[in-house]
């Protein structure tokens, strides 16, 4: 008698398909394949710059910026951007690929702030630091609600207590923050509540008294500035996104960053900051895909483009591809 083999219908589809893997069959009998977890693909990231993205919009001439994108922004900001374009031609793609949102005409002629308005603002930007987007306007929300239907100010906000500020979601650090700029803000003979002192005095000078104010550092101090008073020669080179924006605006400049070297060369200033540590030197095992430059360069650079620094800020957190309206939430 013959024995009777198996026949290879047996083998069902599910486990002829499973990672293509072939049973294998010994001595007449089937051993089942191993389950091959499936791995993910990993997601490659593009290292094209936006730059690299946009060689098709061409440099005309003059340097003519088109008429709607001139429209959609204020007048000051459109002079700083044909300021920057004197400086250096070839931004003039990045530029005009789109508007840029936060200087349009329409949002800041809505916008005209008040001295109400600036210590919202800073009370806004102590309860968005160091956490998520979400979870600052939770607590915004929750702060507004504590004063029902009234609007907020200095002098109700002085009212509550610890415990009441607390229970919004504000740390104890972030308590006395808020009552410290609001203290500031409820003094009539405070500098910061004297709109003349932000219209007459250097950029420097408001930065230094800002950062008076507890909870408010050099860079909030600059945010506020350039954001809530629309400051135009304003420049943050402690920033991260700065920092990979110049990183990228280099990348492709290389000729133009060795003649800052040497320009730079027999600036005092520039030579001191150079012995420093910069802040955003690359670690090991850095998964950043962008080179820093040290800040002195960064600083030095920015310094070509006043007196619209803030303008170039903006090009180069475009380069960075950081999100301004998250930067901007201030006046939200």
């Amino acid at each position: 008698m013959v024995a009777k083999t198996r026949s290879s219908k047996s083998i069902t589809p599910i486990e002829d398909e499973i990672m293509d893997v072939k049973p294998i069959i010994t001595n007449s009998k089937i051993k089942k394949p191993k389950l091959v977890a499936k791995v993910k693909p990993k997601l490659i990231k593009s290292h094209s710059d936006l730059e690299d993205l946009l060689t098709h919009i061409a440099i005309p001439k003059d340097l003519a910026l088109p008429q709607e994108y001139i429209n959609y922004h204020t007048s000051d900001f459109i002079e700083g951007i044909r300021h920057i374009l004197k400086v250096d031609p070839s931004l003039y793609p990045v530029i005009v690929h789109s508007n840029f949102e936060r200087f349009n005409i329409n949002k800041v002629a809505k916008n005209n702030a008040l001295i109400h308005d600036y210590w919202y603002n800073l009370v806004s930007s102590v309860i968005a630091q160091q956490i998520s987007g979400s979870a600052a306007k939770s607590i915004e929300s929750k702060f507004k609600q504590l004063f029902q239907d009234e609007i907020p100010t200095p002098a109700k906000t002085l009212s509550f207590t610890h415990e009441e500020l607390r229970s919004v979601g504000f740390s104890n650090s972030k308590v006395k923050y808020v009552m410290d700029i609001s203290e500031a803000f409820n003094d009539p003979s405070h500098k910061l509540t004297n709109i003349n002192f932000y219209q007459d005095s250097r950029i420097e000078d408001i930065i230094l008294e800002l950062c008076k104010l507890k909870g408010i550092g050099p860079w909030s101090a600059k945010m506020f500035a350039i954001f809530t008073l629309e400051k135009m020669n304003v420049f943050a080179e402690d920033d991260l996104g700065i920092a990979r924006g110049m990183a990228r605006y280099l990348k492709i400049r290389p000729e133009y960053f060795k003649l800052i070297k040497n320009e730079s060369a027999n600036h005092e200033p520039t030579q001191l900051l150079l012995k420093r540590k910069t802040k955003f030197a690359s670690k090991e095992n850095s998964k950043r895909n962008w080179i820093p430059i040290h800040d002195a360069y960064v600083k030095y650079i920015a310094e070509k483009f006043s007196p619209y620094k803030t303008v170039f800020m903006m090009i180069l957190w475009r380069l960075s591809s950081t999100n301004i309206d998250v930067l901007s939430k201030l006046d939200e």
